[in-house]
């Protein structure tokens, strides 16, 4: 009980602290690890540069996705077919034992 109004109190917070200091501290390390191995300093071209490259990597990843999607959508009958053809392909390959009338009532008692 407590847990969950912990949750319901504090997840939201939460999530908008972490979407605001995600990115800060984020760079933070990366500027140490570029200290640490002597690297010349960014530049806001190059921050700009990369957060653009980011940008339309997830782009075109989401776009890929939804198409995707919809391609799933508009192929649900070739699913069911498919989805038959393997169930004839596993039951022609292993044929089930047909019981008689008296096995069938013995294994229902």
């Amino acid at each position: 009980m407590v847990k969950q109004r912990f949750w319901t109190h504090f997840k939201p917070w939460l999530f908008a602290v972490s979407r605001v200091a995600g990115p800060i501290v984020g760079y933070q390390i990366l500027n140490q690890a570029r200290a640490f191995f002597q690297y010349a300093p960014l530049g806001v071209a190059d921050v700009l540069v990369g957060a653009s490259v980011a940008l339309l990597v997830i782009g075109l990843f989401c776009g890929l996705w939804a198409w995707g999607e919809w391609c799933w959508f508009q192929l649900r009958s070739l699913r069911g077919l498919c989805r038959e053809l393997k169930r004839a392909f596993v039951n022609h390959r292993r044929p089930r034992a047909v019981g008689t009338a008296r096995s069938v009532t013995a294994t229902m008692v």
